[in-house]
């Protein structure tokens, strides 16, 4: 297989904490169907992506898929200014 570079793969793993001033019937840890719509807290969020790259990672793997170099960026505190 002819190279083809290096992929990077980024994704955090920290979470907001819960605060006040959700809609009414909106709660931070528990889906709400809404005129037929999920809503729930961390549902756009990156915070699975590590889960998910790592995931389709092995399975390229399992079916003997050549892939380019990948590294794995898990970033700790992105929800809170990224100060390191």
């Amino acid at each position: 297989v002819e190279e083809s570079g290096t992929v990077l793969l980024y994704g955090h793993m920290d979470k907001q904490p819960p605060f006040t001033g959700w809609e009414e019937g909106l709660e931070p840890y528990k889906a709400v169907e809404k005129n037929g719509k999920l809503y729930g807290r961390g549902g756009a969020d990156d915070g699975y992506s590590v889960f998910c790259a790592v995931t389709a990672l092995r399975a390229l793997q399992k079916q003997g898929c050549p892939h380019g170099r990948c590294v794995i960026i898990v970033e700790a505190c992105e929800e809170s200014g990224s100060p390191d």
